[in-house]
């Protein structure tokens, strides 16, 4: 009897991190309400606030620079979000700092994701202002 709970043990055991494993991976394949929201924002973002949200991506290196570069720079000129008297546009402040939600309490940024969410949103941006381009 001993050397069948030996044995019954590590199969289970082996059985549970297996199903452990696999919901996590069923999580983090399902998108959060807020990560959604997250994409909603980027989606509805005004010209300028997309080019601020690509100058977010390239400083902090979750967008390529060679290709979003020139995105960003056709942007700029087709929205004035960088207006030559230097007076700031509110869009392109609020999208180079990374705030994709200001007009609730709870703001939300690229921050408040992790790594691999925020590429995602970077790439999502990306896509968006080439098809507006």
């Amino acid at each position: 009897m001993r050397y069948l709970l030996l044995a019954i043990f590590p199969a289970t055991a082996l059985a549970m991190a297996l199903m452990a494993g696999t919901a996590s991976v069923m999580a983090r394949d399902r998108a959060s309400p807020v990560l959604l929201s997250a994409q909603a924002a980027i989606d509805g973002a005004p010209g300028a606030r997309l080019a601020g949200y690509l100058n977010f991506c390239i400083t902090n290196a979750l967008a390529a620079h060679e290709t979003t570069t020139p995105l960003l720079d056709s942007l700029i000129r087709k929205t004035g979000a960088v207006p030559r008297n230097h007076s700031g546009n509110v869009d392109y402040a609020y999208g180079t700092a990374g705030v994709l939600r200001s007009e609730t309490a709870n703001v939300m940024r690229f921050t408040d994701f992790d790594i691999p969410e925020r590429r995602g949103l970077c790439d999502r941006a990306t896509r968006k202002a080439g098809a507006t381009s």
